[in-house]
């Protein structure tokens, strides 16, 4: 279940990309869903390869180059979903740039708020260890 509503927050975190960030256009809810499974999939192959290569430059800026990358895939995932005939577009790099910042944004505050953390370690004080002599 929690997969599915990741998806859900993803494609919501899309459409609102695609309302404030000039240069993104999206068609239905569907195609924001499926866009938000491609772009799942192209991180995991693409961005993670793109990362490899790029570990230097992102060495060099703390990680802020990653920024960049996600920028790429997302424009990649436009380009991909329009050949693919679904309606959702990124006119260009900065386009994916600002529309990957804010998808991402807003999906992972609906995250934080709709998807319970892992069970947090009981709190109390530590297990005593006893030292055995030989």
């Amino acid at each position: 279940m929690g997969v599915i509503l990741r998806f859900v927050f993803s494609a919501i975190g899309l459409l609102v990309a695609c309302s404030f960030v000039p240069g993104l256009g999206h068609g239905t809810f569907l195609d924001l869903l499926i866009v938000a499974v491609l772009l799942a999939a192209l991180n995991t192959t693409v961005g993670s390869f793109l990362r490899l290569i790029a570990i230097v430059p992102m060495a060099c800026s703390f990680g802020c180059f990653s920024l960049v990358i996600n920028g790429l895939v997302f424009w990649m995932a436009g380009a991909l979903s329009s050949r693919l005939g679904l309606n959702f577009t990124v006119s260009g790099f900065w386009a994916g740039f600002f529309g990957a910042l804010v998808s991402s944004l807003i999906a992972s505050i609906l995250n934080g708020i709709f998807i319970p953390k892992d069970r947090q370690r009981p709190q109390g004080p530590p297990p005593t260890i006893k030292v055995v002599n030989p």
